[in-house]
Parts: structure tokens; C-alpha cells; sequence
């Protein structure tokens, strides 16, 4: 039997598990899905699983998709988000793959998490894969994919690394900092209590975390966009964004060397 692949891809709440399951029940094949390998991992929710969780299944859906790379037969239905075209065809050509893009709309896909009570941060979520994909060249390795903010080559980022640390080196985001410390008591990524009084080098001591990431242009200074989280949840999802926008070429502008 031919292999046959399809990459089903599409912001958060667009059906991509649902599209992806029921295609393997009319037509057979293997649907390989984060959620739902995190889900056998033991994780008792549907999404936005705790950080843990979600490094193990991450890790074991590459190791899926590796095996499936070098395969030479049998049906796969694989679900990413995968909100770039770049990133979609660089993983379609990996793996062999047919692309299936689910675009229900920001607004339809926002009504579909509240009417189904999704975790917090997940409208936040839709809004960045919206505005990552219109970002253009992700993968472009070029010049003329300049940072939002100073207008300097960003490679594969909305707002450059230098813009990032001179907005968390502000006093605003000081100001604001605190302000979440004194509203919120648990970490938005696994639920749990943080102890504010743990020392900074404490993996679970407190931290602020961007919904809508700064790299991929999210405001810096908007409350709703800052959440309190454990300093491991914060470092563990901040690499699964980093993964998630695929390999990033190293820039350099002839005119500044």
C-alpha cells in the first residue's frame, strides 16, 4: 500500500483532532496528535496540559513523525498548528505529506473555546496563530523581515531580541509585574499554587509569562496578555513556542559589520 499522509493544520478550536479522527474511522490510518498522546500519558484534560505532560508528549510525537518521515507505507493523519505557510510546507515536504488547512476565522474559533469552556489562554492563543500567520517570511532567512518594533531584521520573530529585553528592562513592566503578583496565586499553565516566596533560582518560584508571546508580537504591557506562572511552566512553554516556529537562520546586515 502507498503511503499516504495528510498534515492537518489550523489555529486552536478550527476541528483538527475531530477532522483528523474522523477521517481515520471512515478511511483507516494512524492519527498522530499531541493531545491525544499527552491524554494516554495520563493527562486528565483535553488541552493545555501540564508542562510535563506536554514535554513528554511533545517528544513522543516527534519520535512518531521521525518514524513516519521513513516510512515508505501505510495512512497518517498528522494535527499541528502550524500557523505559517513556511513552517506547513517545510514539515508537508519532511514527511510527504498533503496539507489540509481548517481557517473557521479568529471570531468563529473564539466562539467555539468560550461555548466550550476551553482552558484560559486559549483565546489568547488563537489571536497569536492569526497574527503569526500573517507574519510573512518565517522561514525567509532574508533582510526584509524586520522586527515590529524597531524595524531591524527579526529572522523568524515578530519583535527582535533586543526589543524583548528592553521591554522587560522597563519600569512599566516592573510596575506590572507586581501587579500580577498581588492579583493572582496560581500558575495559568498547570493550575497549581505558586509560592511567592521561593527563591528565583527555585524551578516553581514565580514568574510572569506572556499569553500572546513578546518574539511573536504580543503587547508587552496589556494585564490580560500577563499571567503569573512557575518559572519551569514559563521556561518549558517558552521552548515549545521557539520549536514550534521551526529553525531560525542566523541574520547579519552587511551594513552594520
Amino acid at each position: 500500500m502507498p503511503q499516504r499522509v495528510l498534515l492537518i493544520c489550523g489555529p486552536p478550536c478550527s476541528g483538527k483532532t475531530t477532522r483528523a479522527l474522523g477521517l481515520a474511522r471512515q478511511d483507516g490510518g494512524q492519527v498522530i496528535d499531541r493531545d491525544l498522546i499527552a491524554r494516554a500519558l495520563g493527562s486528565a484534560r483535553s488541552h493545555m496540559h501540564a508542562p510535563d505532560i506536554t514535554a513528554r508528549a511533545e517528544r513522543e510525537m516527534r519520535a512518531q513523525l521521525d518514524r513516519l518521515a521513513a516510512a515508505r507505507t501505510g495512512t497518517a493523519y498528522v494535527v499541528r498548528s502550524l500557523p505559517h505557510p513556511d513552517s506547513r510546507r517545510v514539515e508537508a515536504e519532511r514527511l510527504g505529506a498533503e496539507v489540509e488547512l481548517l481557517d473557521p476565522g479568529m471570531a468563529e474559533c473564539i466562539r467555539r473555546a468560550q461555548l466550550d469552556h476551553r482552558p484560559r489562554g486559549t483565546v489568547a492563543a488563537i489571536r497569536q496563530w492569526y497574527h503569526r500567520a500573517e507574519w510573512p517570511g518565517e522561514h525567509a532567512g532574508v533582510l526584509g523581515n524586520p522586527c515590529c518594533d524597531c524595524r531591524q531584521p527579526a529572522a523568524a520573530s515578530v519583535r527582535c531580541y533586543r526589543c524583548c529585553e528592553k521591554l522587560r528592562a522597563s519600569r512599566r513592566w516592573r510596575r506590572l509585574k507586581l501587579q500580577v503578583f498581588a492579583e493572582e496565586v496560581e500558575c495559568w499553565v498547570c493550575q497549581e499554587y505558586v509560592d511567592q516566596a521561593l527563591a528565583v533560582e527555585d524551578p516553581r518560584s514565580r514568574t510572569v509569562d506572556h499569553v500572546w508571546a513578546l518574539r511573536d508580537g504580543g503587547p508587552a504591557y496589556e494585564r490580560s496578555n500577563c499571567r503569573l506562572a512557575h518559572r519551569a511552566c514559563n521556561t518549558i512553554r517558552t521552548n515549545q513556542l521557539r520549536a514550534e516556529r521551526g529553525p531560525q537562520l542566523l541574520i547579519v546586515n552587511p551594513y552594520t559589520i
